[in-house]
């Protein structure tokens, strides 16, 4: 990984999906996928920021960060986002794992996946109750995902909610992969509405998500427009 923007990001999307694929087959750990709230966040709060680069890998899941990381850096970089990643590897060998988000998603990513010749009988669920990120029983959780000992956990809690979560759990685990993909899981379900292939080209996700989750996306982007400026400009002066 290299860090853009002081965190670590995978922009090859072959290596990272490697990466991932090896740690869920033999070891442990958790996986970010940033977007522009996770980053404005990370630099308004630094025990954030150390949560997300302590993660053994990070996907890009903000079009405005690959954007502007490629103009600053004069590279060629791609977002992989949270319900692209989710939509392919939820059909990966080994035994999955989906935490957060409700019974009735989770029957519909059934559904879903049998439908498409997955098999279902991999796929596991772990409601979890709303808690602040403090007050969760860790040692409780892991003791029910240690029994289905699975290679793919998903957690589903929305950031930056779910990488403190992932960061809490993680020493309790035996093996296995945390996953924070937030919406993606509800974007596979079609609880929200999937993102167009063109909206993705044209680097326009994030227009999609507000127009699809306002109540959600909208009051965040005042607080990215007060942030931006300054990540920017630290980041051209680091190359200075």
């Amino acid at each position: 990984m290299k860090k853009y923007f002081n965190i670590n990001f995978e922009f090859n999307h072959q290596k990272l999906e490697e990466i991932v694929e090896q740690t869920a087959n033999n070891k442990k750990g958790y996986c970010c996928f940033i977007d522009l709230n996770s980053l404005v966040h990370a630099y308004k709060n630094e025990d954030f920021m150390e949560v997300l680069n302590n993660a053994f890998v990070n996907s890009c899941d903000g079009s405005y960060i690959a954007m502007s990381a490629s103009k600053i850096h004069k590279e060629n970089l791609k977002q992989y986002i949270g319900p692209e990643f989710f939509e392919k590897f939820i059909f990966k060998p080994g035994k999955h794992v989906i935490l957060g988000s409700t019974p009735r998603v989770y029957k519909k990513i059934i559904e879903r996946v049998e439908l498409e010749g997955g098999d279902k009988n991999k796929l596991s669920y772990l409601e979890l109750p709303f808690k602040a990120v403090n007050e969760f029983d860790y040692i409780s959780i892991s003791d029910t995902i240690n029994t289905i000992e699975p290679n793919y956990i998903w957690v589903s809690l929305g950031a930056p909610k779910q990488e403190y979560f992932m960061s809490k759990l993680l020493p309790f685990i035996n093996k296995g992969v945390l996953l924070g993909v937030g919406a993606a899981i509800n974007y596979f379900s079609g609880e929200i509405k999937n993102i167009p292939t063109w909206v993705k080209k044209m680097n326009l996700v994030w227009v999609f998500r507000a127009v699809n989750e306002p109540k959600k996306q909208l009051k965040r982007i005042p607080v990215a427009l007060s942030v931006l400026p300054k990540i920017l400009k630290d980041e051209k002066e680091k190359l200075k």
